[in-house]
């Protein structure tokens, strides 16, 4: 990131009534608006909102130890408004941005079948808005493995996927020498990223466990746990030391590897790659992917391979003045890879200071803008070697 001057900025007056939007209460999201609130804590010139589909703030790397008991739901959620000390907070959904008028266009879900869907919009009017959304599961256009498949992404899925496996292993208690009892304890995730190899790693030992303290009449080996990827080795987006790390103690702790192998189709009780191999089972969870919501692929700007909109080395939208895009919906790059950064945490909360700051400057007629100059520490990987060796050796 850009050297900043250590000078305190001047306490300059404002214009009146400027109003700020931040879409999304993730980390990029979250950065900007505490940033803006302590610049802005006794400005009350300056109006700030922050809307999110959801009223909580949710830290998705920990999703799979709710998945396997480890941890609780409270300990991986914060309350939106426990953040918004100025700032206003609107749980609803983003159904359009106008970017012509500078409006937003909200709904929510309560009422939605009952009353005319206009009655239940709202337009909020902006002057600058942050558009930093997330992302969504990415199942290549297979609505069968959608359909049929076990996602990694809220709470409501950690929960569910728990329920699930310990119903799949009741069930397989009462199955003893039947041919359904080897699809009941084969489960298969597919996806080698952060999330595939976290979950394949929390499962796994969830599952061995339970087998060995709560059912004593399967036998343990007769259980598969199975990481399927497309690519050659895991966490491709970090780096290749650390993926060979991750998949050699997954290995010891009893986790099947099939790599270079896509998933191209699935029933409920089995999923089929692409080299025409079918493997039965009842339990797939899908971490192959994720993408940018319909509303981001869709706003007229110029987007990546991968549906992310192009910011420039400002984090701005180019040729939209006060809109600005992080997060898992912003193709960034890297100037010291000549890649785009990956959509990790670490990366997000730096384009919310960045984002933040330049927004800052502009509310107060500084035309003097930083760029977007970050490289990525190593940082990740020693916490994910902690982390694999905590909970598997």
């Amino acid at each position: 990131m850009s050297r900043e001057s250590t000078q305190k900025p001047t306490n300059r007056s404002t214009s009146p009534h400027t109003h700020v939007a931040i879409l999304g209460s993730g980390s990029a999201g979250i950065e900007v608006l505490k940033k803006l609130q302590k610049e802005f804590d006794t400005d009350s010139s300056v109006e700030i909102t922050l809307i999110s589909k959801d009223n909580f703030i949710l830290f998705t790397p920990m999703l799979p130890e709710v998945a396997s008991g480890m941890i609780e739901t409270r300990n991986i959620v914060t309350p939106v408004r426990s953040f918004c000390k100025k700032a206003k907070f609107c749980e609803a959904k983003v159904e359009s941005i106008d970017l012509d008028n500078k409006h937003l266009t909200l709904t929510h879900e309560i009422g939605r079948h009952s009353q005319p869907n206009d009655s239940l919009e709202h337009i909020v009017k902006y002057d600058y808005v942050v558009i930093a959304l997330g992302s969504e599961n990415n199942f290549f256009k297979m609505s069968d493995v959608k359909r049929c498949s076990f996602t990694m992404k809220s709470i409501n899925d950690a929960i569910i996927l728990r329920n699930h496996i310990i119903n799949v292993l009741e069930q397989a208690s009462l199955e003893e020498g039947k041919i359904e009892l080897r699809s009941l304890l084969t489960f298969v995730v597919a996806g080698g990223g952060f999330n595939g190899v976290e979950t394949v790693g929390a499962i796994n030992d969830f599952i061995r466990e339970s087998v060995k303290d709560y059912y004593k009449n399967i036998n343990m080996s007769e259980v598969r746990v199975i990481l399927i990827d497309s690519n050659d080795n895991l966490l491709a987006e970090v780096d290749e030391e650390l993926g060979e790390f991750a998949l050699d103690k997954l290995k010891v702790s009893g986790v099947e590897f099939m790599m270079n192998c896509p998933v191209t189709g699935a029933t409920p009780n089995s999923l089929k790659l692409y080299n025409g191999t079918i493997i039965p089972c009842y339990t797939l969870i899908w971490s192959a992917g994720v993408t940018p919501n319909k509303l981001i692929a869709e706003l007229p700007y110029e987007h990546d391979r991968g549906h992310r909109i192009i910011a420039n080395i400002y984090l701005e939208v180019p040729g939209y003045s006060g809109v600005y895009v992080l997060g898992d919906c912003a193709s960034i790059t890297d100037p010291h890879t000549g890649k785009p950064y990956p959509p990790t945490a670490q990366h997000a909360i730096r384009q919310g200071k960045v984002a933040a700051k330049n927004i800052i400057s502009a509310v107060k007629g500084d035309k003097n803008k930083i760029k977007f100059d970050y490289k990525t520490k190593g940082d990740d990987g020693r916490n994910w070697k902690e982390r694999w060796c905590s909970y598997i050796i």
